[in-house]
């Protein structure tokens, strides 16, 4: 019959129009993450070892509490991030306790409630009658005059077991135990504290741990909440290991603040010498207050995830600002940028600007070109690197270990490859064989030639020639 399907290469007995169908478009090209950032961080609330994956700023409270490592969140959210991955660092500290009591003439313990993880958070509890309902009662969980949760159980003989289901299948902040049934009527409390409860302890160790739960996870960026060096060391050797052995392309920001010595934090940016390490050596101030070391750290991490991979940060605004905290004269602008030291300057319209995009690359090493010293450029390698790496990657155990399936993957490349020219990424670039590797049984070697990715226009020198009156001829 005619329009019998064949398959590439094989010769039909019989003469007739047979037919085969292949995809001549390419493969659906996979890009690399936007906006999406993590941190790790000590703070007041949340599950220690675990990642929490923060969506909006509104939510850091009610998931990480407060303090110096959620205001750093908060900064991320602020530079422009859509999604923080957050891991709370740690060990040891205590959940608060409070025993409610039966109405008996000698009242009994008969629940304890206990705050879900290890705080120093004063939450109060009241107990009450349901004002809208006669059948029901009601828990209150306050912190401070704020009204958290508000938790409906029924009214009877056994409130004990209502109020521990009602809470456990409810309570963003509480778990409920019963302790016994007692009278079956709970006693009514008001603005009551739960005790006893104290934060994780934190060394730099906690850091490095914590890191390991991040490995499965796409970022871009990531901050520390700690302005100590040797967790940012710790820091970089992570950043590292998941770029040349996890295959993430990510970038890890940190910074110090302006209490500490210049030449100190010269010396600290200029020891990570990494294209994937940002190191933030001054601060901005806003109405609320200034904004520097780990939180104007995580501002540019925000600002860095958020913005396209062709896009320079150079002179990059920040929003909110009113002014640099930490301003400094000419020279040492330079220095800060012989050092691989990112600092904030201010515009002519008086707001604090990202004075060069640079990360604290000041040292090349032989597979290194100046343009790793560029955020921007740092990004569109990795966009290239990510796209080619995604789409490619479905496809392996598919394609023969011949000229054609080697053709195929050349054919995709370089198709990403004018994608990213046509964006205005790239200048030019192409993969071909490698022509001194041959292909080998199911490994085969490809190479990038004549790839050079765009920079912006970030120094304009412009020659004035004056002259008194138009000369004669």
């Amino acid at each position: 019959m005619p329009g019998e399907v064949f398959v590439l290469g094989e010769q039909k007995v019989r003469p007739d129009v047979y037919v085969r169908w292949h995809n001549a478009g390419g493969a659906r090209v996979v890009t690399g993450t936007v906006g999406i950032a993590a941190a790790v961080v000590k703070s007041n609330w949340g599950p220690l070892g675990k990642v929490v994956t923060i969506e909006a700023p509104g939510n850091i409270k009610r998931q990480i509490g407060t303090g110096n490592g959620p205001d750093a969140v908060n900064e991320i959210f602020n530079g422009g991030a859509i999604t923080v991955n957050v891991v709370r660092a740690g060990s040891g500290g205590d959940e608060a306790t409070l025993t409610l009591k039966d109405t008996a003439a000698t009242p009994a313990d008969v629940v304890t409630l206990t705050t879900k993880y290890p705080t120093s958070r004063a939450f109060k509890v009241t107990v009450r009658d349901s004002l809208q309902d006669a059948n029901v009662r009601e828990l209150l969980v306050l912190e401070g005059t704020t009204q958290l949760e508000r938790i409906t159980f029924a009214k009877g003989e056994d409130e004990p077991d209502a109020i521990v289901a009602a809470v456990n299948a409810g309570s963003d902040y509480l778990t409920a135990t019963k302790v016994a049934d007692g009278s079956g009527t709970l006693a009514a409390i008001s603005d009551q504290a739960l005790a006893g409860g104290t934060d994780p302890t934190i060394v730099g160790s906690d850091y490095t741990d914590a890191f390991v739960y991040l490995e499965n996870k796409f970022f871009d960026t990531i901050i520390v909440d700690s302005e100590d060096a040797t967790v940012h060391a710790s820091l970089q050797s992570f950043v590292d290991r998941m770029i040349n052995d996890g295959g993430g392309r990510i970038i890890g920001v940190v910074g110090e603040p302006t209490s500490v010595e210049f030449e100190t934090r010269k010396t600290n940016a200029k020891a990570l010498n990494d294209f994937a390490m940002v190191y933030v050596g001054n601060g901005f101030s806003t109405a609320a207050g200034d904004i520097e070391g780990a939180k104007a750290a995580g501002r540019v991490a925000g600002m860095i995830a958020s913005s396209s991979y062709k896009e320079s940060l150079t002179h990059a605004a920040v929003t909110g600002s009113i002014g640099v905290t930490g301003d400094m004269t000419n020279t040492q602008y330079k220095e800060a940028v012989q050092s691989g030291m990112l600092t904030f300057s201010l515009n002519p319209q008086g707001l604090a600007q990202i004075d060069y995009g640079i990360n604290t690359l000041v040292s090349l090493s032989a597979d290194e070109d100046e343009g790793w010293k560029k955020i921007r450029r740092v990004r569109t390698r990795f966009e290239l690197i990510d796209r080619a790496v995604f789409t490619l990657h479905p496809y392996l155990g598919k394609w023969d270990n011949s000229e054609d399936g080697r053709a195929f993957v050349v054919t995709i490349v370089n198709g990403i490859i004018g994608v990213m020219i046509r964006d205005g990424a790239l200048e030019s670039g192409q993969l071909i064989v490698d022509p001194d590797n041959a292909p080998v049984g199911d490994s085969a070697w490809f190479k990038f030639v004549d790839l050079v990715d765009l920079d912006s226009i970030e120094k304009v020198y412009l020659d004035f020639g004056f002259q008194f009156a138009r000369q004669s001829a």
